[in-house]
């Protein structure tokens, strides 16, 4: 799915796991837009990815991908919810926020591209924006996606879940 080469986005940069790993896959020859509206995070992900040209950092909202990546031009984009670890947990990704942002990132993956969420119910905010995040996904198969939910069962709490969304 990703290709040496490709434009993706990491949309919650974080402790800049997810960056290195999409750093890795497009190469040098590729671009990662990775986006936090914490400046730790961005500092944390910087220190994992000193090496990288190819990656850009940006201190904003998910929701201003679009002003980075035209419509159709990124291979896959990835959010990775909740709060960042080992800082504030009351500080977290919001529904009303993520939802933009998908909607967003739904315009700018090309055919093929696919979008991949995290999800966090096991926090109170993180379960009212896991929620919201799997029913929009969820309704993204009647506009052609192939969607799928991954995630363990029988847990004593609410535990993390991905979807992931391929545009066909």
């Amino acid at each position: 799915m990703i290709r040496p080469g490709d434009r993706v986005i990491d949309a919650t940069a974080g402790n800049g796991h997810d960056t290195v790993f999409l750093a890795e896959c497009v190469g040098p020859t590729g671009k990662v837009l990775a986006f936090d509206v914490q400046e730790a995070a961005l500092v944390s992900a910087r220190t994992r990815v000193a090496d990288s040209a190819w990656v850009e950092f940006f201190h904003e909202s998910h929701g201003k991908m679009n002003l980075h990546a035209g419509d159709g031009s990124v291979a896959v984009v990835m959010f990775n919810l909740g709060y960042l670890p080992g800082e504030d947990h009351e500080l977290t990704t919001e529904a009303a926020e993520t939802l933009s942002a998908l909607e967003i990132a739904a315009r700018l993956l090309k055919s093929g591209g696919a979008l991949s969420v995290i999800g966090y119910p096991g926090h109170p905010a993180g379960a009212v924006e896991a929620a919201v995040v799997e029913t929009w996904v969820t309704g993204l198969a009647a506009d052609g996606w192939r969607v799928a939910k991954y995630g363990a069962v029988g847990t004593r709490r609410a535990a993390p879940f991905l979807l992931l969304a391929v545009k066909l």
